[in-house]
């Protein structure tokens, strides 16, 4: 599913008030590396949660009301890198010194190489071409620098995403081999860093897109969390959007079936849960979400979803070492935010909360 994000740029002042309100939180070197994670045998259930809530200063000022909604600390946040030239890229630093001193460890989303709305596939194919001869080795590089410098040198990186779909400019189809180089280039550079820590995080979309995303797999060496998007929604016949004058049954039983589709149908949870206890690793959740979409795709106020997403999540068979839910909107009009009071799914949010205050 495509998700926009919308990258904020931060003026300096703006970050050093942000820094000096949360310096008083724990240290990002107090923060469990490997502990719980990597580290673990599998089948501990031992699951880090947390939420998407916006970029940089943002999200480190919007998290508190996430962690009030949600009834728990979080120890972890997610965050995306700008991509329009390679100093966004790269980590400048409006966009990490927010998390400096905020007591997270960063999971950061890079993109591939910088680019434009109105790049060609042709343009973006060479780029990744470049990425897999090693060409932008160095850039990869100074991310490590930057994001050590900022004191987060254990941050979870978090390189193309998605590939396995069409929206990204770094897809994968037809040119697997350019990603996995390229991908293996990333974590290579980055591991060369003094000071570093990093974990590296694979991460496909569930479902089968373009191709079987395990074409793309780097190899064990590379990564440390297979992980994988969701989102509820559908394009299947006969699910979403849901007909018009259904009734509360019918539309439950729609939901029944899509998320029967998530968990057991090809590349869906249960299949990457399998494919990361195979190759050693954790299985992780970096985005996941509630959808209201425009055209009627998503499931909307679907509480079997976040019941079944929640279930899968907290089950120690499925070894799951974070899971992070989506709790913005896009630029293109998706809708997830679960946490306002306004909230456009009331019914799975009082779902959330509820299962949430059995963990606690």
């Amino acid at each position: 599913m495509r998700t926009k994000r919308v990258v904020l740029r931060v003026g300096v002042a703006v970050v050093a008030a942000v820094v000096a309100v949360v310096a008083i939180a724990h240290t990002v070197s107090a923060l469990p590396f490997r502990q719980g994670l990597a580290a673990d045998p599998p089948g501990v259930s031992n699951v880090v949660y947390g939420a998407y809530v916006g970029p940089a200063a943002k999200g480190v000022l919007a998290l508190p009301a996430w962690q009030d909604f949600a009834g728990g600390h979080t120890t972890y946040a997610l965050d995306y890198a700008a991509a329009d030239n390679w100093d966004n890229v790269t980590g400048p630093d409006w966009s990490l010194s927010p998390w400096w001193g905020s007591g997270r460890r960063l999971i950061y989303s890079v993109p591939l190489f910088p680019h434009q709305a109105d790049d060609t596939a042709a343009e973006s194919g060479k780029s990744l071409a470049r990425c897999a001869a090693g060409d932008y080795d160095e850039h990869w590089a100074q991310l490590g620098r930057n994001l050590v410098s900022h004191r987060l040198p254990t941050t979870i990186v978090r390189p193309g995403w998605e590939f396995d779909a069409s929206w990204y400019v770094w897809a994968a189809h037809a040119r697997q081999q350019d990603y996995v180089e390229c991908f293996r280039n990333v974590v290579s550079s980055m591991r060369g860093v003094d000071g570093q820590r990093f974990q590296f995080l694979w991460n496909p979309t569930v479902g089968l897109h373009q191709f079987p995303a395990e074409l793309a797999y780097p190899g064990d060496d590379y990564t440390d969390f297979v992980g994988v998007d969701v989102y509820d929604t559908s394009w299947a016949a006969g699910t979403y959007p849901y007909p018009a004058g259904a009734t509360a049954a019918q539309r439950a039983a729609i939901s029944a079936s899509v998320w029967n589709t998530t968990l057991t149908g090809p590349q869906g949870l249960n299949y990457w849960a399998a494919f990361a206890s195979k190759h050693g690793k954790r299985l992780a959740i970096p985005e996941w979400g509630l959808s209201d979409r425009a055209d009627g795709h998503g499931g909307g106020d679907d509480v079997t979803f976040v019941e079944g997403m929640l279930g899968f999540i907290r089950d120690a068979r499925n070894d799951v070492a974070f899971a992070m839910y989506f709790d913005a909107d896009t630029a293109a009009g998706e809708r997830h935010r679960i946490s306002p009071a306004d909230t456009r799914f009331p019914k799975a949010a009082a779902a959330y909360r509820r299962i949430m205050s059995d963990l606690s």
